[in-house]
This record gives C-alpha cells, structure tokens and sequence, in this order.
C-alpha cells in the first residue's frame, strides 16, 4: 500500500484524530464520537473542529435535523448556552454542520452541542456559508474520503460578544480540506469574511498555504513533509 494510502486508513480508523493533523492552538481537546474540536474559553467556541466524511456518510441521510440545541458537558470550564444567543441578532453557526451528520442519530445529535457554534450573521449562515458547506458534500461524493477541519478566526483589536458569556463574534470562517481518491491525495480551503450579503463561495477558496499563512495554523502536519508541501499549494479546481 503506497504511503498516501496509509495516511488514509489511519484517518478512517480515527487514528488521526489522536495524531498531529489538526493546527496546534492553545484550548481544551474535547472528542466526540464524530467530531474532535479545541475548545477556547477566551471566545467561547472551537477554534477548530475536525471531522471525516465519505460519500457514504454524506448519502444516508437516515436522521432527520433534531435542534436539540445544549452546552456540552464535556467542556471543563462550560461552554456557551442557548441564551447567550437570545435576541442577539445571530444564529448558532453549526461548524461541523447538522446537514453532514444525517448518518447517525448520535452524530446528528452531538452535532447540536453549544461547543459546535459560533455566532454567525443570518445573511452569513444561510447563504454563502450553506453553499459552502454543500461544496464540501459534493466534493466527497466524488472522492473516497475527506477529512474536513473548520472554525472561526478572530482577526480584530477589539473583541465583539454576545451573551452573559461573552461569545466572541468572529471576523473569519475557514475549512481546510483533505481529499483522498484513488491513492491520490489533494487540499483545498475556504476562507470567508463574517459578512451578509457576499456571493459566490467559489471566489474564497484558496490553497491550504495559503490559509495557513493568514491564520498561523499547520494543517494536516502529520503527513510526511513532502507530501504535505506538494499538495497544501495548489488551489482546488476538483479532480
């Protein structure tokens, strides 16, 4: 089996996310059965949250969106609560999105965690970042699997909050991608303003270097270097 090949096998079986393929950011590891994400106390939401996904998980969609909405009790310190979003204005910004989690009821319920949201504009969350997130399932149909990592970053000075617990609003959205098919491995990244009324996702993606060099993160750092140099610099134009 080719080195590529490995790599992949390793992410299926969830050794990966125990290993080093998420960026090194300073918050509380919290694993869920579906997802693993690195809780920041200091904004009240992940700095990232990592997933994996095949075309077969994207096509059986056996649950249907259950909005159990809840603080997760796994985070140490608390995570943020329904309220501190009560008439703020802003959604509950899924980042590992419900629609990705239709395969099982628990990741379909755990996907509904407080610790999974971040505030986000309603002409953000329901246009440009949907159509984003709908990219990616169309992608994963096309490949054998996709490992997805996705949050917010906050870019400003000064810090906008909502809530009693002070959710920081984000300047930024990203994903960075990484796509396996057919012994072959590819990259991708989005990286979007926080802002209503933007148009076309496929004008915010970039090379995974590219967001690297914007937000300070290494993605995917576990791949033998070369292989990760080669593929992180290209932009994704689909296979």
């Amino acid at each position: 089996m080719r080195k590529t090949a490995l790599y992949i096998v390793f992410l299926i079986t969830g050794i990966a996310g125990k290993a080093q393929m998420h960026p090194e950011v300073e918050g509380e590891i919290i694993e869920h059965t579906f997802f693993t994400l690195c809780y920041q106390e200091q904004y009240e939401q992940p700095a990232w949250v990592m997933y994996m996904l095949t075309p077969s998980r994207v096509a059986d969609k056996v649950i249907k969106r259950t909005d159990d909405f809840r603080p997760d009790t796994l985070v140490s310190t608390g995570s943020s609560e329904l309220a501190d979003y009560y008439k703020s204005g802003y959604d509950r910004g899924h980042l590992c999105p419900a629609g990705d989690m239709g395969f099982d009821t628990t990741a379909m319920s755990e996907s509904f965690y407080m610790s999974n949201m971040s505030p986000q504009l309603p002409g953000f969350n329901r246009y440009i970042w949907r159509y984003a997130e709908s990219q990616v399932r169309k992608w994963v149909v096309e490949c054998d699997s996709m490992l997805v990592i996705t949050g917010p970053l906050f870019c400003s000075d000064s810090l906008n909050t909502i809530g009693e617990h002070e959710v920081g609003i984000a300047d930024y959205f990203y994903k960075a991608l990484l796509f396996y098919k057919d012994d072959q491995m590819q990259t991708a990244a989005f990286l979007i303003p926080h802002e209503e009324g933007l148009k076309g996702h496929w004008n915010y993606i970039i090379s995974v270097d590219s967001l690297e060099q914007f937000s300070g993160y290494n993605f995917f750092s576990d791949l033998d270097e070369e292989i990760e140099e080669a593929i992180e610099k290209e932009v994704f134009e689909g296979w």
